[in-house]
């Protein structure tokens, strides 16, 4: 004999608490090293240098995503959560208390009672340069002499050597080796950064590296935000 599953109304009535946000905002109320503190949040890196700038201080929490690995760069990554209206968005720069500089590179999901994200260790500054070829008219004569332009002026990032790629690689079709190891940025998105195109190059650890590929894939075009991942070649002979 057996008993049939019927399907019935519930009896429970769920009470759910009012207060889920100001609660959470409460708790960071409370200073706790290395954990709770105020951060400066920074929608565009060069915001700070422009006249009467002012900063915005928000409150926020860094805890560990519980693995800790060089691979993938999670040796990098904190988990971060801000109050619901804290107006946090991927792509975003925080600054904590004691100068550690964060870049923001998962979509803000709002939850009940907080905004949380992904904070991801700034570990170098990028300066991205672009060599422009020489400008002349229609007869020949030179309007612009070829130069080097800055594309993108010491912005803070996070960058990391992609694992499973040799340091260099001898097959090729010309002699001696080709540096072929793969470097990956996450960068903000911002007026700078969105003018950075393949083949600009930038110095990392006394190294020239050449960009070889922009990924827009975790930028928002409408609200003008996200981050950018870059992926970049060490330059054959570029050491500096």
């Amino acid at each position: 004999m057996k008993y049939p599953y019927i399907p019935q109304k519930t009896t429970k009535n769920f009470v759910v608490p009012k207060t889920l946000a100001a609660d959470f905002s409460e708790f960071l109320r409370n200073d706790i090293p290395h954990t709770v503190m105020d951060f400066t949040l920074l929608k565009n890196w060069y915001d700070q240098f422009e006249e009467n700038y002012v900063p915005t201080v928000i409150r926020g929490m860094l805890y560990t995503t519980g693995e800790k690995s060089h691979y993938s760069n999670s040796d990098n990554k904190l988990n971060f959560r801000a109050e619901v209206d804290s107006g946090i968005q991927k792509g975003d720069i925080v600054i904590s208390e004691d100068g550690i500089i964060y870049v923001l590179d998962w979509e803000v999901s709002l939850q009940s009672n907080n905004a949380p994200s992904r904070a991801s260790i700034c570990n170098m500054e990028l300066t991205i340069k672009r060599n422009v070829p020489e400008q002349v008219d229609k007869m020949g004569y030179l309007i612009e002499p070829e130069h080097e332009e800055t594309i993108v002026d010491a912005l803070p990032v996070n960058a990391y050597r992609y694992e499973s790629r040799p340091e260099y690689v001898s097959a090729s079709s010309s002699p001696g080796v080709t540096p072929n190891s793969i470097t990956t940025l996450t960068v903000q998105y911002n007026d700078q950064t969105k003018n950075i195109r393949i083949d600009d190059v930038f110095t990392w650890g006394g190294f020239s590296y050449t960009v070889v590929d922009i990924n827009n894939f975790d930028t928002n075009e409408i609200t003008k935000s996200g981050c950018l991942i870059l992926q970049a070649k060490r330059t054959a002979g570029g050491i500096l």
